[in-house]
């Protein structure tokens, strides 16, 4: 009798383990999470004004990459970047607390309006 050995039987544990896991999507074997950008002050702001607003706390695992959505999620512009104060590696909990907004319309942020979202993909270090 032969015996055929590939790392199917691994990959489909992984994927059934995931099914239970705390993701949102997933794109092959690829998973990931998505969070809303969510600005936590009111700022006014004309064309083209470029400004940092503060945001509800959103939690970044250790080892996940973020990607800011690029589907603009507010009328009036643009979320670029997330962060916290003290920039943190990637193989640490992060906490992004701010963004920095790019107007694209003269307008005003309130507080608690979507300004972006942003994705979260697991990412093993091999450094």
């Amino acid at each position: 009798m032969v015996r055929i050995v590939t790392r199917l039987g691994t990959i489909k544990k992984e994927l059934k383990d995931m099914e239970g896991a705390d993701v949102d999507f997933k794109v092959g074997s690829v998973v990931g999470k998505l969070r809303a950008i969510i600005a936590d002050e009111d700022v006014d702001f004309k064309a083209s004004d470029v400004k940092p607003i503060k945001i509800k706390n959103i939690e970044i695992p250790a080892n996940h990459i973020c990607i800011l959505y690029a589907y603009a999620e507010n009328r009036y512009g643009h979320t670029i970047a997330v962060g916290e104060e003290t920039p943190l590696p990637i193989s640490m909990d992060r906490t992004a607390d701010h963004a920095t907004f790019v107007a694209a319309l003269d307008g005003e942020i309130k507080k608690d309006d979507l300004i972006g979202v942003l994705t979260l993909l697991p990412a093993e270090l091999l450094r």
